[in-house]
């Protein structure tokens, strides 16, 4: 996870950067329900992704002036929340579904970064090549296949350290084996290994800046891999 003063200033550029929302109908938060619980109820839709729903649990939130991580984790059986307008909704899910392939996936991949528990992370040898591998657990639901080795992404780093590229794989699967996009500190994201290393997106300056910092992060984590 982000420590909490990264993670509270990722939240203030996403509430900035959502839409204001006309408000809609009410709902009294019920035991063990949650801000994210909410928003993927309201979604009602089991194929929704994790930036999916982390968009609209923002949206719900900044809808209820719930700013802080204070205010959203500290919400109570029987809290009146007010839902965004059937418009508002549809508007926010359409706006979703606007990002290409490279762009979706790696938002998905920035969630799974910053909440998946299962993370390992291992570092390539020779160290000197400062090359690392993020994998989680992974179930495929219509196998029932079960791996700990499930690959998130692929990153390395400068001689200081410092976040230099990645790798990721997106969910069109462009290959059958391999990665199938890069991106540097550009922001921009290419298909992996084309000569003319075509552009299939762009990563906005905080998510940047939540994935660099995320992955350096996770760098000091690593177990060598021989």
């Amino acid at each position: 996870m982000l420590n909490k003063v990264d993670e509270q200033k990722y939240i203030d550029y996403m509430l900035a950067k959502l839409p204001d929302v006309q408000r809609g109908g009410a709902h009294k938060l019920k035991k063990g329900e949650s801000l994210w619980g909410l928003a993927k109820k309201e979604l009602n839709n089991p194929k929704a992704s994790n930036s999916e729903i982390s968009e609209y649990m923002l949206l719900i939130a900044k809808l209820n002036k719930l700013d802080t991580i204070e205010k959203m984790n500290g919400l109570k059986v029987n809290d009146e929340i007010y839902l965004p307008s059937v418009q508002s909704k549809n508007a926010a899910v359409k706006a979703a579904k606007t990002l290409t392939d490279a762009e979706q996936t790696l938002a998905d991949i920035k969630e799974t970064l910053l909440n998946d528990k299962t993370l390992h992370v291992t570092q390539a040898y020779p160290k000197s090549i400062r090359m690392f591998h993020v994998y989680n657990h992974y179930t495929n639901e219509k196998t029932g296949y079960t791996t700990q080795y499930h690959p998130v992404i692929s990153f390395s780093l400068d001689k200081n350290g410092k976040f230099k590229d990645a790798s990721f794989e997106g969910k069109n699967n462009i290959y059958s084996f391999g990665y199938d996009y890069d991106f540097g500190t550009d922001g921009e994201i290419k298909q992996h290994g084309t000569f003319r290393r075509i552009k299939h997106g762009q990563i906005d300056r905080q998510d940047m800046d939540v994935l660099k910092t995320r992955l350096e992060e996770l760098s000091q984590k690593a177990v060598i891999a021989y």
